[in-house]
């Protein structure tokens, strides 16, 4: 099946390596890997393009060295343009997605809310220009911080989806998870409502692992699953 395969897309996040064929131009058979060699055995003679955000890029560059092989960083060509003082500290996934979203809405304003370890939300305008955007604490930081810098609070990221949700929270987990929840919630719609003032017309692209929590809690979005940074990538690959 290799030899019909025209790339492996490869995503390596703070936790997860994730990969996906591309096969005919269509991205499918994603799948799940615990170590890089494992993924690399799997494949012969097939191209790989990867996006990682560990600090490992020389690293890599060094494990897929093929002539066709990408490892995504800020010297790679891109089809978009980046309007960033510092493009060596802005992270792959990042350019990844700005450059997927901005290959299914063309010409549109496209705002990606990367919903991870951290949560990023990104402007990419309509001409094709990464405009930035924010980095804040993901969800499950968010619950270990307030036990790792308090005395007595719990950690609740191992058991927050047993745990009852109701507001006012009427027990100290209960509240530590109301709290972790809605201040999510109340920091992606503001950003949503502070953007729609300055463009009347954006796309809300919601994506990243912990997305389906809070897919029925934002205002007007476009649920992506993990799509975009895969489309990004492959575009990315197919642009050099």
């Amino acid at each position: 099946m290799s030899d019909k395969i025209e790339v492996i897309l490869v995503d390596i996040g703070s936790s997860v390596i994730k990969s996906a064929e591309v096969i005919d131009g269509s991205i499918t058979n994603h799948q799940v890997w615990n170590k890089i060699s494992d993924l690399q055995d799997s494949y012969d003679n097939v191209p790989f393009a990867v996006s990682s955000v560990r600090k490992n890029v020389s690293e890599l560059k060094s494990v897929f060295s093929k002539s066709k092989d990408l490892v995504l960083d800020h010297q790679t060509r891109l089809p978009v343009v980046l309007n960033y003082e510092t493009p060596d500290t802005l992270g792959p996934d990042r350019v990844a997605l700005a450059v997927g979203a901005n290959h299914l809405f063309p010409n549109e304003n496209n705002l990606i809310i990367d919903m991870g370890t951290c949560i990023t939300i990104d402007l990419i305008d309509k001409n094709g220009i990464f405009q930035g955007g924010t980095i804040s604490p993901g969800l499950l930081i968010r619950m270990k911080a307030m036990s790792n810098y308090t005395h007595s609070l719990p950690d609740i990221s191992h058991e927050w989806g047993n745990i009852p949700e109701r507001w006012p929270g009427k027990n100290t987990k209960e509240s530590l998870l109301s709290g972790s929840l809605s201040g999510v919630v109340n920091e992606l719609n503001g950003a949503i409502e502070t953007i729609r003032k300055e463009l009347a017309s954006i796309n809300i692209i919601l994506t990243g692992g912990d997305a389906k929590f809070f897919d029925s809690r934002i205002k007007a979005h476009i649920f992506a699953g993990s799509k975009i940074v895969e489309i990004g990538l492959y575009r990315i690959w197919k642009y050099q």
